[in-house]
């Protein structure tokens, strides 16, 4: 069922479900909403399902899923390169003691952006909000 799912999705962005293609965004699909993932996590993952990719592999993939709109990558300071699931429209903060992501959702912060793009008469095509706090385990 997933890997219909996943074909499916694969071509409706113009990508051929090739094996790589399939068995990254299976393990990216097994992620629980929300979770940001490093190249390093996805070969891990595929290591422990008995899936053997090269790193180079897997960053063409991602590469690939990122051009179609499918994972979107963040480079947080203190993190380093992550990714996510491009579900829905959120912003982060993320701890500069421990590294922990958080998303939030704020709708001033929505409004403000719709705002600021329509004084500037054009079109949003992308936006980040990354708030660097210190979190609460970290205080």
């Amino acid at each position: 069922m997933i890997d219909v799912l996943n074909i499916a999705i694969l071509k409706a962005n113009r990508l051929r479900p090739t094996t790589v293609r399939l068995a990254v965004l299976s393990v990216i699909s097994g992620y629980e909403e929300g979770t940001h993932f490093s190249i390093e996590k996805i070969c891990d993952d595929l290591s422990s399902s008995g899936v053997r990719k090269s790193v180079g592999s897997v960053y063409r993939t991602l590469k690939e899923f990122e051009d179609t709109g499918i994972v979107i990558r963040h480079q947080f300071d203190s993190v380093g390169t992550v990714y996510e699931s491009n579900t829905q429209d959120h912003d982060h903060t993320v701890c500069v003691g421990c590294g922990k992501i958080k998303e939030f959702y704020k709708t001033e912060f929505d409004a403000l952006r719709k705002e600021v793009v329509s004084e500037s008469k054009g079109r949003l095509i992308k936006h980040t909000q990354t708030l660097y706090v210190v979190c609460e385990d970290c205080l």
